[in-house]
């Protein structure tokens, strides 16, 4: 088991074991990731409950503990996507940017 492995499980974070459907049922017509070399870019993940994209706005239609559970589904997301990329989350040197957008109001 990896270091990143490691922590993610002392964190009660597992991973799964294949990518991830962007929400279920649904094919997208973009890959996953991209990489350029040494450098790998992610596709956009959606804010899901229950399989089905999450639709509103935190802080009125959402409230703002579901979105803080669909921003963390996110990231397990987004490193499951990662990890089948690369093989191996240790073999991750540095992330150059993250972009996120939240539908919010007030928060």
């Amino acid at each position: 088991m990896s270091i990143i492995d490691e922590r993610l499980s002392g964190l009660g974070i597992a991973l799964p074991d294949v990518m991830p459907p962007v929400v279920d049922g649904y094919v997208p017509a973009f890959a996953p990731f991209v990489r350029f070399g040494d450098q790998i870019q992610l596709s956009g993940r959606l804010g899901k409950k229950d399989g089905k994209p999450l639709c509103g706005k935190v802080g009125e239609e959402i409230s703002l503990e579901e979105g803080k559970v669909a921003a963390r589904g996110v990231a397990i997301e987004l490193l499951a996507v990662l990890k089948a990329a690369v093989g191996d989350l240790d073999n991750v040197r540095r992330v150059v940017k993250l972009f996120v957008m939240v539908n919010g109001w007030g928060i």
